[in-house]
Order: C-alpha cells, then sequence, then structure tokens
C-alpha cells in the first residue's frame, strides 16, 4: 500500500520588473519564510553567493541594500518560518513582526515597501491532520492578516502581499509519495524517478503529468523486474500521488481564500499580488517564460537549494528547470517572479499619466487661439465684423526623469475652427471646437492614444493700451489602446484597456502695452488658470496574472503666469515675442488606484513629483495676404523642466467679413 506523506513546503518566491526605472521608496522590509530568506537561516538558491532571490532583485531595482535581519539589516525572513508560533516556535512571521515593531517604536516608514509572505510551511503542517487541516490553514491565514493589518497600523506605506503558489506542484510531492511507498528502498527509487522526470520535456499540463507518471513507473522498477509488480505499484503511486495534489491544492486555495477575505476586513494600502496564478500560468506553458522542465530539479535529490552549486555531484544542467531543489524555484523563476510584482508596483503610477494627458490635450487648440489673440491685439476690428480662423496646433515633450512613468514622450496633435464678432469698440466674442488625436508614450512600456473633442467659448477686451482675455474649455476625451507591456523571463505579454475622461478649464490673461517706437510695442502680461480633470475607472481585458482594474481619478492644476511680451510691425509682418514665468498652484502629484482583477483589494501610489516653476519662450508672427486674409504661426519652448522640457507649435489662417 502505498501512503500519503507529510511535505514540507516554503513559500514561493516574489518578483520585480526591472523593465523601467525606479520611482524609489525609502526602504525595504521583508517577512516571510525561505523563499525571502536572504540569510537568516539560509539562502534557498543553488550558487547562492551569485545568485539572487526575488527580493534582493527587487531591492536593487529600487537602490536599496537588503540584508538579514540578524546582521542588523530589514529582512526578516527565516527559512522554515510559519505564520503562527504553535507550528513553529523558534521562526515564524508573527516573531519577525514583533521584533520589527520593538526596533522601530511601533512606527513604519510612510514611503517605504513592505512584504509579507508566508503560508506554505503552514499548509504543510496542515496535511499531517487532515481532520483539523481547514483549521490550522483558517488560523494560519488569519494571524498572517491580523500582522500585516499591524504593519499598516504603523503607518506602512505599501504592503506587498503574494498569495501562496500551489504546494501541489512541487517536486517535493513525489518524493513523498515515493518515499511513503517504498521505506528504506526510497533513496534509489526517487533518484532514478528524478532522472527521469530531468531528461522529460514538460512544454504543457499534459506533458508533465505524462512526465510524472513515467518518473513513477520508473521508481516502481527499482522494486522489481516484474511487469505486472511493476503496474500494480506505478498504479498505486499515481493514485497516491493524484489524491494528495488534489488535497493540496485544495489546501492552498483555501488558504489563499480565507486570507484574502481576512485582508478585506483589515484594508489598507495592500498590493495582493496573484503568485499563484503565475505559477499555474508557469506550469501550463513553461517554454513561454523561458524554461524546459517544470516537473524536475536542478540540485540532486536530498540536497538542498542552500548547499547546491553547479558543482555539487548530481546536479543537472541539461534544462531550464523551475526548480532548484524539491520545493524552491531557481534563479530564471525568481527573475520572473521579480518582474511580475515589479510590473504589478508600478502599474497606477503609469495610469496615473492619463489625468496628466488628459491636461495636455488643450495645449493645442490653446496655442492656436493664443495666436488669434495677438492678432487682435495687433489690429482691431470695426464694430460688426465677423471673423473665423483655422489651425494645427501639436506639442512634444519627451519625459527622462527616471521615474517609473518615464523614459516615453507626449505628443499631442489638434485641429482648430473658431470663429468670433467684434461686439463693439471695445469686445469681441468668439467660439470654437477642435480635435484632438493624441499618441503619449508614458515610459517604454506604458503608452496609450487619446481622441477629444473641444468646445470653448472667448472673449477680447481692449481698453486703450489695456487688454484682457478669458477662455473656459471642455473637452470630452476617449483614451484608447491603453497598454502596459510586461515582461515575465522571455514572454512579452501586453495587458490593454481603454477608458473616457472629461476636462475642464478657464484662463484669464492681462497685460499692457507700452508704445516704444511706431512699430515696436512691449509690456507685462499675467496669467491665471484653472484645469480639473476627470478620468474613469476601467478595467483590463484579459483574465491573466497579471491583468489589473484602475479606479477614477481627479486632478487640479492652477497655474499662475507673470512675463513680457514684445510686438513689432516690420513691413507686412508683425512679429511678435514673450517670455513667461509660470507656477503651479495645483496639484504637483497625480495619484492613481488599482489591483489586480482577481483580487478585490487594491492600492494607490503617486507618481513623479511635477514640477513647481518653469519658463516659456514663445516666438511668432501675424502675416495678412490680403485685405482680408490673414496667416499665423507660433512656436513656445519650456526650460527648467526636470522631466523634459516640451516643444509648442501651431500654424493657421484667419479671415474677416
Amino acid at each position: 500500500m502505498v501512503c500519503k506523506k507529510i511535505f514540507t513546503l516554503s513559500t514561493l518566491a516574489v518578483i520585480t520588473n526591472f523593465s523601467s526605472p525606479a520611482l524609489a521608496f525609502n526602504s525595504l522590509t521583508v517577512f516571510g519564510d525561505s523563499l525571502s530568506d536572504t540569510g537568516n537561516n539560509g539562502r534557498w538558491i543553488w550558487n547562492n553567493n551569485q545568485n539572487k532571490l526575488y527580493d534582493e532583485k527587487l531591492a536593487a531595482q529600487y537602490g536599496i541594500k537588503l540584508t538579514p535581519s540578524d546582521q542588523g539589516g530589514s529582512n526578516y525572513a527565516a527559512g522554515g518560518a510559519t505564520a503562527v508560533p504553535t507550528l513553529n516556535s523558534s521562526d515564524n512571521t508573527h516573531n519577525q513582526v514583533q521584533q520589527w515593531l520593538s526596533q522601530t517604536g511601533g512606527k513604519a516608514d510612510k514611503n517605504g515597501l513592505y512584504i509579507h509572505w508566508v503560508g506554505g510551511n503552514d499548509l504543510a503542517a496542515a496535511s499531517t491532520q487532515p481532520a483539523l487541516a481547514r483549521s490550522i490553514a483558517t488560523s494560519s491565514a488569519v494571524s498572517a492578516s491580523a500582522q500585516i493589518g499591524a504593519l499598516l497600523g504603523a503607518g506602512a506605506g505599501l504592503v506587498v502581499v503574494p498569495t501562496v503558489p500551489d504546494i501541489s506542484a512541487t517536486p517535493f510531492l513525489l518524493e513523498s509519495v515515493i518515499s511513503a511507498g517504498f521505506g528504506p528502498a526510497a533513496a534509489s527509487a526517487i533518484q532514478a524517478a528524478f532522472i527521469s522526470l530531468n531528461a522529460a520535456q514538460t512544454p504543457d499540463l499534459a506533458s508533465r503529468q505524462q512526465a510524472i507518471q513515467q518518473a513513477l513507473r520508473v521508481a516502481s522498477s527499482t522494486i522489481s523486474n516484474n511487469p505486472q509488480i511493476q503496474q500494480s505499484i506505478t498504479e498505486q503511486l499515481i493514485a497516491a500521488y493524484d489524491t494528495a495534489a488534489a488535497q493540496s491544492s485544495m489546501l492552498t486555495d483555501y488558504y489563499n481564500a480565507v486570507q484574502e477575505k481576512a485582508l478585506e476586513q483589515h484594508g489598507g494600502n495592500i498590493a495582493r499580488v496573484d503568485i499563484n496564478s503565475l505559477f499555474k500560468e508557469i506550469l501550463a506553458a513553461p517554454q513561454a517564460f523561458g524554461l524546459s522542465n517544470s516537473a524536475g530539479m536542478a540540485c540532486p535529490p536530498g540536497v538542498a537549494s542552500t548547499d547546491c552549486t553547479t558543482s555539487t555531484s548530481g546536479f543537472s544542467r541539461t534544462q531550464d528547470y523551475l526548480f532548484s531543489d524539491h520545493f524552491h524555484p531557481g534563479p530564471q523563476v525568481h527573475n520572473i517572479m521579480a518582474q511580475y510584482i515589479q510590473s504589478i508596483i508600478a502599474a497606477p503610477v503609469q495610469v496615473s499619466r492619463l489625468n496628466q494627458g488628459i491636461q495636455e490635450m488643450v495645449r493645442g487648440s490653446r496655442a492656436t487661439l493664443d495666436s488669434r489673440y495677438e492678432q487682435l491685439r495687433d489690429h482691431g476690428y470695426s464694430p460688426g465684423t465677423l471673423g473665423i480662423f483655422g489651425g494645427y496646433g501639436g506639442s512634444y515633450r519627451p519625459h527622462n526623469d527616471n521615474n517609473e512613468s518615464s523614459n516615453g514622450g507626449e505628443n499631442t496633435n489638434s485641429l482648430t475652427l473658431g470663429a468670433d464678432y467684434q461686439v463693439n469698440d471695445n469686445i469681441l466674442l468668439g467660439a470654437l471646437i477642435a480635435g484632438s488625436l493624441d499618441k503619449q508614450r508614458a515610459d517604454s512600456n506604458f503608452h496609450y492614444d487619446t481622441q477629444g473633442f473641444q468646445a470653448a467659448l472667448f472673449s477680447h477686451l481692449r481698453l486703450g493700451q489695456t487688454w484682457l482675455d478669458g477662455d473656459v474649455h471642455y473637452l470630452a476625451a476617449n483614451f484608447t489602446d491603453i497598454r502596459r507591456d510586461i515582461t515575465l523571463g522571455k514572454l512579452a505579454r501586453s495587458e490593454e484597456g481603454k477608458t473616457d475622461g472629461k476636462f475642464w478649464g478657464a484662463r484669464l490673461t492681462a497685460g499692457y502695452d507700452f508704445t516704444v517706437t511706431n512699430w515696436l510695442t512691449m509690456g507685462p502680461m499675467f496669467q491665471y488658470i484653472w484645469d480639473y480633470s476627470q478620468v474613469d475607472g476601467y478595467r483590463e481585458k484579459s483574465n491573466s496574472s497579471t491583468s489589473m482594474r484602475f479606479g477614477s481619478q481627479n486632478g487640479h492644476s492652477q497655474v499662475g503666469s507673470t512675463g513680457w511680451r514684445f510686438n513689432t510691425h516690420i513691413g507686412g509682418i508683425n512679429p511678435w515675442t514673450r517670455v513667461n514665468y509660470r507656477h503651479q498652484f495645483g496639484d504637483d502629484v497625480y495619484s492613481a488606484n488599482g489591483g489586480l482583477k482577481s483580487t478585490n483589494l487594491g492600492f494607490s501610489r503617486t507618481g513623479e513629483k511635477q514640477d513647481k516653476d518653469w519658463l516659456v519662450f514663445a516666438i511668432g508672427a501675424d502675416m495678412p495676404l490680403s485685405e482680408t486674409v490673414s496667416a499665423f504661426a507660433a512656436m513656445s519652448q519650456t526650460g527648467g523642466l526636470s522631466s523634459g522640457n516640451q516643444t509648442s507649435y501651431n500654424i493657421g489662417i484667419s479671415a474677416k467679413f
């Protein structure tokens, strides 16, 4: 009779995404078991003096040094740890969190990143007592959630809480089944089984299952040469393996569900990371991620990865394995998990660019309107004159501030058509409509296209040498092809979505013209802009482990400006130039919230801080073409923006009747 044997399991590793530069956290603090342990009890990865765990990769991404707590560092994770002291009094996350609280005076870094990942060893212990398995799993999941609540209560800014991956998928399950069935002869049977398993290609779940069954047949052949006995033993082993796998998988899902519900009750800024779903995707198609074998292991049976190197006798170099040893992932998987976690952490920062992008959409129409204002200031119209104008406005701004939403560019384009009417000698009233088509590349891994329709009312008031311009704008935007590009090992994946947005804005500009000569005027100008934007929440289209949902966003910008304007009349052309100093009185940061579609938990992050002060240099000209028709053109350049200066331009034509 083949019996099930209990198996101890640490947790599976976390992840980061190195595809974009980092918006810095001040610190990284880690609680967990062997999958996060960087030296308190060991380092469970082969060639551990060279290969890094997921949390070390994450720390490097954010420019943080992560060292074990035993060496005075902020990584409290310890191999073999459970969530509760009753299962492991020496190493558990309850004690880890309490130790951290005592060392910090109960205060967390609100700008720090925290990881709390535990549960594998708790599930292993639960599986030894089938009658109490669910109650043990419940106690551990609830306790782990309470510890996370303590971190948040102490002021932790963001806590990453990965799900426990399916413990039934580890090679240790196969070892346990063979050990239980073969007794003293198990060692040679396990050795033979893993020689078979390591030689197999497992491009999908079916081939993986076949490889496991074949390994069990090979194990059976070490006991007897009799085909009938071999077949009988094989059938028992397969049945025992399937039963143990099903029970372990159900227990894993139960633990994750209980923890999820408990975390919902605590609330807080929790980035729930679905390692379990990611792990299942890797098992289903390992080759897509750069792995060739998802069932075997690189280290020989009986050798833990913390003691394993490529020089260890029996180390397998023949394939790219998911596992280092019988329950710890290999370096490639740590890298995949790191990329995965980082992509989730970065997503709200990337998506916060939508709110800023909608504010950029009015720049083209405003630039065209500004050129029209310059025409009106150059030469007034007689009462009753009707004017029409139209033009193209565009701008480009690179992002180069080395943040998670950087290394891209904004490219805005708009067509504007307007009409105005000179009511009397002093007042002109007008309206315009505009269409926008913008392509925004916020960073190398996030982009979106935007279509917008604008409507605006404007007026121009002239009292002697004093002038006043005012306009109000409304814009309805449609964000299409919102795309996050994610790299997971060799897999390149895109998550896509779409949403809508709105914009309301108003400007008031005043100035005074001093006549210097008959061809030159100049004077001060003052401006204040009120802009409000809203972007609706949306859900990405697919249902993969990386698919996310995002909440609605609101933005508020108030920019004050003071400057000096020069206007000349040279022949038939009227060139002008101006320089303005601008200050942002409104939002200088934009936030967005999100979470995986597979969880109800969500978290918020704030994007890069915007510049508060900058300069704008502009030059343009009004060029009469006939008695009734004039052309205009202008170009402006910002200066002093750390995130990338913006170049704007417009060209158009006007006529009067």
